[in-house]
């Protein structure tokens, strides 16, 4: 293994682990840290992450988010940790965490989905997505040397995985909820909710699969080149809630089609895409119709489901999004893109920005070639090849044949 990302995690010598992913990865991370003489605790905030977490590494917290900042100050005195990290920086506890850190010189690393996927995972310092370190001008990339890259392994991710260790997570949390009275789950926390959502997905999709069947053919045949396709993201995302101007992703829904309305050629169409992992928690069919008659395009808008993301990017015209890593892909397909929040790859050469309301009929097309070298630099710095939720040799790999990462280009600038 030789991406900075892995090997940034042998730069501590005292760990503290706040919320992972659901299920054992993080007690997977601190067996592997351990076994390079590093100590690790591992802190839980409800009975979901202590089901997971090792007894001689676990430590409990059952306050609120607003005091946790003076838990950790407490606890450092006895436990002098140099490193925390988390899975998703914008969760409150998280926040607190880093805030306090920052005070600390305390290195704050912060896991994330990957962001060019199946086959990465995201390790940052100080944050991601919006919060990444990585540069936003499109100077440096064009100016740096470019790293090698090593041809990734394929990993696949497990549905079945994921779903199992949710299941578990969320039944072990409500069921022990008691225990843990300050705790305040970042979206709801009842199994019984989120089993009725993944039935409902279920559903759904065998339902959008038959209603839906020759939909992929009429857009990427019929309306080839001639639609827009505006990606939708999981409702409850953090991505939504901290880094866009959006309360709601109905917000920005209404604002691409009124945008559209007025402004798209006539000819054109948009296509909505919802987001998979959103299937059972929300429907926007309804409220995309009444918007469509109140704005004059009827029969112009398509909302679709579970038809292929990467057909739907070869034959678009152009694509907008708040800040979803969906917008890497469109850039992967070389096609012009508008984000609508913030996001790292918002730079001026690879995304439109101009106003929506020009986006339409502009003729942007992005820089190939600076796109190439940002996603080489983005994958060697902060990409680990790797996946949550299946087999993945990331953590096999003995610990102490990895050296601290040296300082790299990135953090001397």
């Amino acid at each position: 293994m030789e991406e900075p990302a892995i090997r940034h995690l042998l730069n501590g010598r005292r760990y503290l682990f706040l919320q992972g992913p659901m299920g054992p990865c993080f007690s997977r991370l601190a067996i592997w840290l351990q076994n390079s003489h590093r100590e690790v605790k591992q802190v839980c905030f409800n009975a979901g992450d202590s089901w997971y977490a090792a007894k001689e590494t676990a430590l409990h917290y059952t306050g609120s988010a607003k005091k946790f900042a003076y838990w950790l100050r407490e606890l450092h005195k006895e436990y002098p940790f140099d490193t925390i990290v988390c899975f998703g920086d914008c969760r409150p506890m998280h926040v607190e965490a880093k805030k306090w850190s920052s005070t600390q010189s305390i290195d704050f690393l912060a896991f994330e989905e990957g962001y060019f996927r199946p086959f990465y995972i995201t390790l940052e310092k100080g944050g991601v997505n919006a919060f990444s370190s990585m540069p936003i001008e499109a100077k440096y990339y064009r100016e740096q040397p470019l790293p090698e890259l090593k041809t990734p392994t394929p990993w696949k991710p497990s549905a079945y995985n994921r779903a199992a260790h949710a299941m578990f997570y969320y039944a072990a949390g409500w069921f022990g909820r008691h225990r843990y009275k300050g705790y305040r789950h970042h979206k709801s926390f009842s199994p019984w909710y989120e089993m009725r959502c993944w039935i409902r997905a279920g559903r759904r999709k065998l339902v959008y699969r038959w209603q839906q069947r020759n939909m992929l053919s009429h857009i990427t045949g019929e309306l080839d080149n001639q639609y827009y396709l505006a990606i939708l993201q999981v409702y409850n995302d953090s991505q939504i809630i901290h880094h866009s101007p959006y309360k709601d992703v109905r917000d920005y829904i209404e604002t691409v089609i009124r945008s559209f309305a007025r402004h798209a050629p006539k000819e054109r169409h948009l296509v909505f895409k919802h987001h998979p992992m959103d299937r059972g928690h929300r429907f926007y069919g309804t409220f995309i119709n009444v918007l469509t008659e109140k704005y004059g395009i009827s029969g112009r808008v398509i909302y679709v489901h579970d038809l292929s993301l990467p057909a739907l990017l070869t034959h678009t015209r152009a694509v907008i999004t708040v800040n979803s890593t969906a917008g890497l892909s469109a850039l992967i397909h070389n096609k012009p893109l508008k984000v609508m929040g913030k996001a790292l790859y918002n730079i001026e050469g690879l995304a439109w920005q101009g106003p929506l309301n020009q986006f339409w009929q502009s003729d942007f097309v992005p820089d190939k070639k600076l796109f190439q070298r940002f996603r080489t630099h983005l994958l060697y710095n902060t990409q680990i090849n790797a996946v949550f939720y299946g087999k993945s040799d990331w953590l096999d790999i003995p610990s102490e044949t990895l050296q601290p990462t040296a300082l790299t280009n990135l953090e001397r600038k």
